[in-house]
């Protein structure tokens, strides 16, 4: 069984050390297309849903429009809310999908960077300041507890991996041990028959020192 969960440890590690070139520009394409698609794929259930119980029809603009962002309807302050929203479960994925501290702060902001983009080929550069506002208080949200939550996954990361590692050393170390003592063991019993008899003669007195 330790053996079993043993070679299972060494092969989990060897697939990990496969990938480990975190730093790819490949690798990082596909991380910043992943988190942006879930981005918006986030905020459009989220407002796919609100649209569903507020009775109004879902709007593609509502994604992509800037002019929408205003304090002065409520439909532009469930939208503030629902993107707001949309910023802390997006903190799940750059925990998951990133997963590096050094690393949260720069695609959080590399998120909102492409955001400005696709508002602006939307709908022209945005002149909204809650729109900027906006964007500032959703990269602060993704930047401070991005970092957070994944300095804390490196960290139970690097403790389970150093409870793992003696556990199973200790373990590689008993066998042997445990095998040598049960030869050291059974060498002994071999030996000992033989060691009564030697000890049996000596004790024997001869005949003829006796007359």
């Amino acid at each position: 069984m330790i053996d079993f969960v043993n070679r299972k440890y060494k092969a989990l590690s060897g697939f990990d050390q496969h990938f480990s070139n975190r730093s790819s520009p490949s690798r990082l394409i596909l991380q910043i297309v992943t988190l942006q698609f879930f981005y918006y794929l986030t905020a459009f259930i989220l407002f796919f849903i609100t649209a569903s119980l507020i009775g109004q029809p879902f709007d593609a603009k509502w994604l992509f429009s800037w002019r929408v962002i205003t304090v002065g309807t409520s439909l532009g302050i469930t939208l503030i809310m629902l993107w707001l929203f949309d910023s802390l479960i997006s903190v799940i994925f750059i925990m998951l999908v990133i997963g590096r501290s050094k690393l949260a702060w720069d695609f959080a902001v590399t998120v909102h960077v492409i955001n400005l983009m696709f508002a602006w080929l939307y709908d022209g550069f945005p002149m909204s300041l809650t729109w900027w506002l906006l964007q500032i208080t959703s990269a602060c949200i993704m930047v401070g507890l991005g970092t957070y939550s994944t300095r804390w996954k490196e960290l139970r990361d690097t403790f389970f991996e150093g409870l793992i590692d003696p556990e199973l050393g200790q373990a590689d170390c008993m066998i042997p041990n445990a095998q040598e003592d049960h030869h050291t063991s059974s060498h002994s019993k071999a030996k000992g028959p033989s060691s009564i008899d030697e000890q049996a003669k000596q004790d024997v007195i001869p005949m003829h020192t006796i007359k």
